[in-house]
């Protein structure tokens, strides 16, 4: 690291250590029930006018959305949304604004807002009055709303659905489902309307062979509604972001790069995880590049949003673990790429205090925490990227054309009293507490669940790997880890700051990570929802009890504590296995504490697991219900 480098980053680290004294100052004295009387906004995504006059900001923490004036940086108005937002887009005249809002939003707050739906919804709102015009359920999880090119239909992910569905804007009603991969969380369209790009967060595969385990991208045909599957590269986890260019020929999605086979020795020069932008050429169907975006010693954590400008030259990618964004020349990345011997991986960018490596990419540092959402307004003069900062509640205005920089932040309301858990949740995501800042605690436990991998940690001998665990009642039910090498969570947290993220643990940051992690509660089932499945699910819940499911899965939380010989044992592996809780376990997949199994149906009939041979195929189905509906 260069004396350059070495001097802004130590100054960046004193800077958000001021931040975190002053954090302590304004409510440790208060006790843990800190005051609330300024309540965090929580910005996630922003949309600007067509004629630059209005930003719109979508807020989860307080459920609202947030009208600014541009000409005087000023909140003109505040309105109420039915649930937290998860997406918006605006159509092309700017006469209309589209927000997804999920009630069950994964979320800890002690404090959340009033929810006024009891299902997801989309909200059309009028623009620039805010005033609400119409919503209408959709799937479970919506997020990443996206409007045809007629305006006749609004795409979205239905996550927890693992399907598209399409809207008609006219009568409000679900005219399609498009069945696609795990967890879907964003979508883009080509310019002509032919094709949508869908993101995945999540794979879905056995992890206990050395399989190509990573999460796909569906491209979805609105003629024929057929699904064509694109794998991102080997390890590709986290695949929020997605853009298409404005000619339509390339899609852009960020996401992780996990190294899930080797041993967690070590983060440096991302041996465990890197964050890469893939690209899918359009007319081949195929995912021709995919280049990194970390520095050599100095990562971009946790990729989230992207956009790319209208005359296509610039890519934004807001980096949510490390407080910055990379401006991409979206030309030179693809020359860069074509004239490289190597390609992937490639050396990464570096940020923007350094002599840059790669001229195609810059990295600037964002005014606070937690950038997510993203856009690009044409604006007189060039291109401006506008920026959501969910940790810093600031919105950032990025000058792109010629030397992009941070033009300037504008705060969103009054600076809230953090509370614990609050800035537990902050750390959690932050990979600036990880050596090099290479991955955060949320990079291996996304929403503080669980990535799909199979890790090979080192707690517990090497030549073992094991899934990676939700977090959801971690604190509740110990000991921790598959084998219970950790006697309980607040041990588990600790070692985990100093082996996986390669760093010495502060006590005073464990104990807020502890509790945002207690403060965690489960999202409710999607199975739920269905009507028809209510009978199977009861049934099932008698057949729990008959195959004696409850001598180890019991009480609240679905677990008895204890180890148990799950037949499992490898001549590298322990027998005997910690019971986890079934909360939640429709999420958690692949099953077992080696990820063998992707169906709870396998782990019945192939599997064997409990009690379940002289179950029918009929009951089988019927417990399974049940489960998933934990």
């Amino acid at each position: 690291m260069g004396k350059e480098e070495s001097r802004l980053v130590s100054g960046r680290v004193k800077m958000n250590m001021g931040r975190l004294l002053v954090v302590l100052l304004g409510g440790w004295w208060g006790g843990i029930g800190w005051s609330q009387e300024v309540a965090w906004q929580g910005p996630v995504e922003v949309a600007v006018s067509p004629d630059g006059r209005w930003c719109y900001v979508a807020n989860a923490d307080t459920a609202e959305l947030q009208i600014l004036d541009m000409a005087c940086d000023r909140t003109v108005k505040q309105v109420s949304l039915p649930a937290r937002p998860t997406g918006m887009v605006l159509n092309r005249s700017g006469s209309r604004l589209y927000l997804t809002c999920d009630p069950a939003e994964t979320t800890f707050l002690p404090h959340p807002p009033e929810i006024r739906v009891k299902n997801p919804v989309v909200v059309a709102l009028e623009m620039p009055t805010g005033k609400i015009l119409a919503q209408h359920e959709v799937g479970e999880g919506a997020c990443s709303p996206r409007l045809s090119p007629s305006g006749e239909f609004l795409y979205l992910c239905a996550r927890f659905d693992d399907c598209l569905e399409v809207v008609s804007l006219e009568t409000g009603e679900i005219v399609r489902r498009v069945p696609v991969f795990r967890e879907p969380v964003g979508v883009a369209e080509t310019p002509d309307g032919k094709t949508l790009v869908v993101s995945h967060l999540l794979p879905l595969e056995r992890t206990d062979e050395n399989y190509l385990v990573a999460s796909r991208v569906a491209l979805v045909d609105t003629e024929s509604w057929e699904v064509e599957e694109i794998w991102l590269p080997n390890g590709g986890i986290n695949a929020r972001g997605v853009c298409v260019s404005p000619d339509g020929k390339y899609a852009y999605i960020v996401h992780g790069m996990s190294s899930y086979m080797l041993t967690t020795g070590q983060v440096k020069g991302g041996w465990m995880n890197m964050n890469a932008i893939s690209f899918i050429d359009l007319a081949t169907r195929v995912r021709t590049g995919t280049l990194t975006l970390d520095h050599e010693s100095f990562a971009a954590a946790n990729p989230w949003g992207i956009a790319c400008s209208a005359d296509g030259r610039w890519l934004v990618v807001t980096h949510s673990g490390t407080a910055d964004v990379s401006v991409i020349d979206r030309p030179a990345m693809h020359r860069q790429f074509e004239n490289s011997l190597a390609p992937f991986p490639a050396t990464g960018p570096t940020p923007d205090h350094m002599g840059d490596i790669i001229p195609a990419q810059k990295r600037i540092f964002t005014s606070g925490k937690g950038p997510r959402g993203v856009c690009i307004a044409e604006e007189e003069g060039g291109n401006v990227a506008y920026v959501a900062n969910y940790f810093a509640d600031t919105i950032d205005r990025i000058w792109l054309d010629e030397n992009p920089f941070l033009e300037r932040s504008i705060v969103l309301g009054k600076p809230p009293v953090e509370t614990l858990e609050r800035w537990g949740e902050n750390l959690f995501h932050d990979a600036q507490l990880c050596f090099e800042q290479w991955q955060s605690c949320a990079t291996c436990h996304p929403d503080a669940r669980m990535d799909g991998l199979n890790w090979d940690l080192r707690n517990d001998g090497v030549g073992n790997p094991k899934n990676t665990k939700s977090m959801l009642y971690s604190h509740e039910t110990p000991p921790s880890m598959a084998v219970g090498v950790r006697p309980d969570a607040e041990t588990a947290v600790r070692k985990g700051i100093e082996m996986i993220l390669f760093t010495p643990p502060r006590e005073e940051q464990a104990v807020a990570i502890d509790a945002y992690l207690r403060a965690l509660r489960p999202r409710r089932a999607p199975i739920l929802r269905n009507t028809a499945r209510q009978e199977a699910i009861a049934r099932g819940k008698q057949l729990f009890y008959r195959a004696e499911c409850d001598l180890c899965h019991q009480g609240e939380f679905y677990t008895d504590g204890r180890k148990h010989d799950v037949g499992t044992k490898t001549p590298l592996e322990s027998r005997m296995m910690d019971t986890p809780t079934l909360l939640e376990c429709w999420r958690t997949a692949p099953y077992l504490h080696d990820g063998r199994y992707t169906t709870l149906d396998e782990l019945f009939r192939t599997g064997k697991h409990g009690k379940t041979d002289s179950l029918s195929d009929a009951e089988i189905k019927d417990l399974e219900a049940f489960l998933l509906s934990l």
